[in-house]
């Protein structure tokens, strides 16, 4: 896999902050339509994993962040 986009969302962001933007996000895809098993949150991470690649939302460094990777088969 490669990475094809690195964005940061939010800066100045502490562990309990990240992780409320981390369920955020994951209660915003739940209800654009995206299953349960597609996703997996960790902490600090959650991800999207699609047909071609994943999405991985991360609390990094004081960062939120979101990071596309592909898959190059």
């Amino acid at each position: 896999m490669t990475k094809d986009l690195d964005r940061m969302l939010q800066g100045n962001v502490d562990a309990l902050r990240g992780m409320e933007l981390l369920l955020k996000q994951k209660r915003d895809l739940e209800a654009s339509g995206y299953q349960k098993n597609e996703m997996y949150l960790v902490p600090g991470m959650l991800v999207l994993q699609l047909d071609d690649g994943e999405v991985r939302w991360m609390v990094f460094n004081g960062e939120f962040k979101m990071e596309i990777w592909q898959d190059k088969n």
